[in-house]
């Protein structure tokens, strides 16, 4: 970096002196240029004071020498030091944040992701100053996403690991003599379900994710997509003692991909049975808004922080870390929804200024004319 602070100081430098240069000898061309005019006869009145100045005036000697500070010198050296100076201050004021963002960059190579660049620098109100906040934005993205990754090793981990444990257990426990070896079965085979149900969340994610998920383009009655994935959501609300609501009213078809919808609801669906209380509803309303049709899916649970409101649909992100998963859900959904050219929202319902549950609504356009992976 040194090398490209005195470059830029030596070529400021340099063309502040060859102005100097062009200036100084600009205006002695034209005192030399002067001297060499043709003579031209005086006029009459000056003609007649032939004597001109006394000698004393003519004499160079005898003129008064002029003050220090119309000295040419001194303007000369005056010049070159602030030449110097200003083309010293320039280069400084433009090597010294590449050099903070080339450390920064090299902190980042280094695996240091929570390397951020100081507000001298970020506050600055020009492209350094720009550049600099993207790329502290860049960083806490990129230290963002090395979290998620290391979380969802630790998540997936945690949830492979428990029904291999009980399947371990199971199979010793089949093993042995005089025991009900069809029940033991049984409940290895759930283990297997919940295995094969986890491996699914996560392969249907990286697709939707990285974009190769092909999606199809047909008409759907969303009526009877979503009385299905009520049907299969009744028996695990059942299990614990909560109530599925159904309010359906009379919509159009959408177009979209039927597996992806399908997956966004039954995730939707899913979570709110798990985070309302029990001996509680949740609320599965369909309907239709002029081209749009919107499903809402609402609990009566505790609702989410306000602090953690826009990181719902952050893959991996759990705003409680008693409840069993690894954050996908959600995250499914939209990138499914939005598949389908829908849209997804969340938030708290709020009465009297406090939390009474938790809604998520699902709006799919009825002319949507194609189908896009984001």
């Amino acid at each position: 970096m040194q090398q490209l602070f005195w470059r830029f100081f030596l070529v400021f430098w340099a063309t502040l002196l060859i102005a100097i240069v062009m200036v100084r000898l600009t205006f002695i061309g034209v005192g030399d240029t002067q001297l060499q005019r043709p003579t031209v006869a005086p006029p009459l009145h000056a003609q007649l004071n032939l004597l001109g100045p006394p000698p004393s005036m003519r004499n160079p000697a005898h003129r008064p020498k002029p003050t220090f500070w119309r000295w040419p010198l001194l303007h000369l050296m005056l010049l070159l030091t602030a030449s110097l100076v200003f083309s010293w201050l320039l280069a400084r004021y433009i090597a010294l944040p590449i050099r903070q963002l080339k450390q920064a960059l090299a902190d980042l190579a280094s695996n240091s992701w929570q390397t951020q660049l100081a507000p001298s620098l970020t506050l600055r109100r020009d492209e350094f100053g720009s550049l600099s906040r993207n790329f502290n934005q860049m960083a806490a993205k990129a230290a963002e996403a090395i979290a998620s990754q290391r979380r969802l090793l630790h998540d997936v981990s945690h949830e492979l690991r428990s029904p291999l444990a009980r399947m371990q257990i199971l199979t010793g426990l089949a093993q042995q003599p005089n025991t009900a070896a069809p029940l033991l079965l049984q409940k290895i085979e759930q283990e297997v379900i919940k295995l094969d149900a986890l491996v699914a969340q996560i392969l249907t994610f990286s697709q939707l994710d990285n974009g190769s998920f092909q999606a199809e383009h047909i008409d759907i009655n969303l009526t009877e997509l979503v009385v299905s994935v009520c049907e299969d959501a009744q028996l695990e609300a059942n299990d614990s003692s909560k109530l599925l609501a159904l309010q359906l009213t009379p919509v159009a078809e959408v177009k979209g991909d039927p597996s992806l919808l399908y997956s966004a609801i039954e995730n939707v669906i899913r979570n709110a049975i798990k985070y309302t209380p029990v001996n509680t509803s949740v609320s599965v309303h369909l309907q239709q808004y002029g081209r749009q049709v919107m499903l809402t899916v609402s609990d009566q649970g505790a609702g989410i922080a306000a602090q953690h409101l826009p990181k719902l649909f952050t893959p991996f992100f759990r705003a409680q870390s008693t409840h069993t998963g690894i954050g996908l859900g959600l995250s499914i959904a939209k990138r499914a929804v939005e598949a389908c050219n829908g849209n997804i929202i969340a938030g708290n319902i709020m009465q009297d200024g406090a939390i009474k549950g938790f809604n998520v609504v699902i709006s799919l356009p009825i002319d949507s004319s194609k189908v896009q992976l984001n």
